[in-house]
């Protein structure tokens, strides 16, 4: 069973995408998983021109940036791998750069004046479906406290998956990020925290043996880690407490931001 990871932080192996990956991995190389994170923040991936070079018959499936770049690489390990975790901060309400440069880059392996139709009755061009379809899970990482942030990423992965007949085997979801209290290498004394560290690493051992994380291990790895008292909510509809509230989290924003750190 190989699993590879591709984690499109800038931070790299610094930041707490890469600290989760490495939970996951640590379930998953217990139950005998082979575990590799790729870091796209250390390699030189070019953006896709549409030149349309790789779709000419002279060329066909390949990249006018072949041999010049590490894309090639990194779909090389794709192809390899049993199954891929897509690890991505929030910027600015969608994923890193770095992963959509690096998807948008699989145009020079496809045909895409062939088309047809999916599992799930898309019509697609063709992909390469030794890299394509693999089984995956997106890792979406971000500190604010709002459910809504990720919206767009997870509403990418789940289209991907339709449009790929790649099978979508678990979500997992980390908010408020920065509260874990990690840099990275560390380990929390929070409860919460090491309940949520704890879930990871079933996760991982999970997805070594099944290839699916259970929903009831991924409800607790993506359980929140600071919860608002239920009557909160009804008191900002209200506008009851809202200056206070809003001051609260500034503060307690400016102090995780202080670490950017995933």
């Amino acid at each position: 069973m190989k699993i590879l990871a591709i984690n499109s932080s800038f931070r790299g192996p610094k930041g707490v995408s890469a600290f989760l990956i490495d939970k996951l991995f640590k379930g998953a190389m217990e139950k005998g998983a082979e575990c590799e994170t790729i870091h796209l923040a250390e390699l030189q991936i070019n953006h896709c021109i549409d030149c349309q070079l790789c779709q000419t018959p002279e060329h066909l499936l390949n990249c006018t940036f072949d041999e010049k770049d590490d894309a090639n690489f990194v779909f090389r390990k794709m192809r390899e791998a049993d199954l891929i975790i897509f690890a991505t901060p929030v910027y600015v309400l969608g994923m890193s750069s770095l992963l959509k440069t690096l998807l948008e880059r699989s145009y020079s392996t496809a045909k895409v004046g062939e088309f047809h139709f999916t599992k799930s009755r898309m019509f697609f061009h063709h992909v390469d479906q030794a890299l394509m379809q693999k089984p995956f899970v997106p890792l979406v990482v971000y500190d604010n406290l709002e459910t809504k942030m990720p919206k767009n990423i997870v509403s990418y992965f789940k289209t991907y998956s339709k449009f790929a007949d790649a099978e979508l085997v678990g979500t997992l979801i980390r908010k408020s990020a920065g509260m874990l209290g990690v840099a990275a290498s560390q380990a929390s004394n929070h409860a919460i925290a090491d309940s949520i560290f704890q879930a990871y690493v079933q996760a991982g051992r999970e997805l070594a043996i099944q290839k699916k994380i259970s929903k009831p291990t991924e409800k607790k790895a993506n359980q929140p880690i600071i919860r608002l008292p239920f009557f909160v909510k009804p008191m900002l509809k209200l506008g009851i407490g809202k200056d206070q509230i809003e001051k609260g989290h500034a503060r307690m924003m400016r102090s995780v931001m202080k670490r950017n750190q995933y």
